[in-house]
């Protein structure tokens, strides 16, 4: 190449760098924008799950080791088996015993829909939020609360969704036999455990003084002990009450009433109605007479519905099919244990259920007819992904 035409190429490329670095530029600026308009991908690697059910494109299947057994598949793929863990609480905890007997009554159903499923034990609803937010849960049970404020993004739980409510969580005071306790304001001048600082227990145990105009310091005492001393405080006279919102029949109400003839007090009146007014999440609850020893009449009071929640990426298949089969075997699944001996199946899907529904609970809701929102009913596809 000559020189003058050389210098002539040199000139053109020279006058184009310009316009070369702004459409690089753009592109640049272009391919930020959409990563910031895209939705960032929800984490999911499930606790107790096989590593090769999320890693390997089917995220909810494996090899059913055994397909001559006499759970051979019918209404699925030859070969094919899916998990399901719900974190629940203590394994001497309500919530481990529900999770329990809702994998209990899937098992039943096993010949329609191959999927095994496993009740995991955790440290309550605070450490079931977290495990979902990190993908570890693809179940966990909550308070109707946690729902509450998950769905309004106070407190968010990405990729959380409704699929039912459970029992009631009732609020009620236990006090000692011989006191004079009748209710809420009757605290004045008592010994009451309200709990650890900063715990759930307490901060619900000050809430509902404050609704009948008491502070901690109107009270004789006011204890911060860990909610498993209330037996112990009771029985031994060291204080005079404790409030507890808990499923029914339970074992520390139980206990203190069978062995020391503690009294059970409801938390009705003008207090209850105002924080029922002011908060979505309560629900006024009844609890029959002659669930416990020495209580011969049923009491009014507030509290919370427990619900059942999943994580979107958990295939609508395996979501479906556990409703289905709940719902369908109510009266089993009320018999499993005695917290969910009171199950309405209505209130199951109208009550506490704050968050969207999993599209796999509402295919089955549509499909009874009790969601009309005219989306898919019936069966997932088994390979249907959870973002369809």
């Amino acid at each position: 190449m000559s020189r003058p035409a050389w210098c002539g190429l040199r000139l053109q490329l020279h006058s184009l760098l310009p316009r070369m670095l702004l459409c690089v530029g753009l592109v640049a600026f272009s391919q930020i924008g959409r990563a910031q308009d895209a939705p960032a991908a929800l984490p999911y690697s499930p606790d107790a799950i096989p590593l090769s059910q999320y890693q390997s494109g089917d995220a909810e299947s494996s090899t059913v080791t055994d397909p001559s057994a006499p759970y051979a598949i019918s209404t699925v793929p030859q070969g094919k088996e899916y998990f399901l863990a719900i974190y629940s609480g203590s394994t001497s905890g309500v919530y481990y015993y529900v999770a329990s007997a809702i994998c209990d009554t899937l098992s039943m159903t096993y010949r329609q829909h191959h999927i095994r499923c496993v009740a995991l034990r955790s440290q309550g609803v605070g450490s079931n939020r977290d495990l979902m937010t990190q993908g570890r849960a693809q179940m966990i049970i909550v308070q109707s609360d946690t729902n509450y404020y998950a769905s309004n993004g106070e407190k968010p739980i990405p990729g959380a969704r409704s699929v039912m409510s459970l029992h009631n969580e009732m609020g009620v005071l236990v006090v000692s036999k011989n006191s004079d306790i009748h209710g809420v304001a009757d605290l004045r001048g008592k010994r009451v455990n309200l709990g650890p600082e900063g715990s759930a227990s307490r901060n619900q145990a000050l809430e509902l003084l404050a609704a009948y105009g008491l502070k901690p310091a109107d009270l004789g005492r006011a204890d911060a002990v860990t909610q498993d001393a209330n037996s112990q405080g009771l029985c031994s006279g060291y204080i005079d009450a404790f409030p507890v919102w808990i499923g029914h029949p339970a074992q520390v109400v139980d206990d203190v009433a069978r062995f020391c003839g503690a009294r059970l007090v409801g938390m009705n009146g003008d207090g209850m109605e105002n924080l029922l007014h002011q908060h979505q999440y309560y629900s006024h609850q009844t609890l029959p007479a002659n669930l416990y020893p020495g209580q011969d009449q049923p009491l009014e009071s507030y509290g919370f519905k427990a619900s059942l929640v999943a994580y979107e990426p958990v295939k609508p298949y395996i979501v479906y099919w556990l409703t289905r089969s709940l719902m369908e075997h109510l009266d089993v699944l009320r018999a499993k244990t005695p917290n969910l001996s009171m199950l309405n199946a209505r209130e199951m899907f109208e009550v506490g259920n704050f968050l969207p529904f999993h599209e796999g609970a509402a295919r089955y809701w549509r499909e009874i007819g009790w969601l009309q929102d005219g989306g898919p009913k019936g069966p997932p596809d088994i390979d249907e992904s959870a973002e369809q």
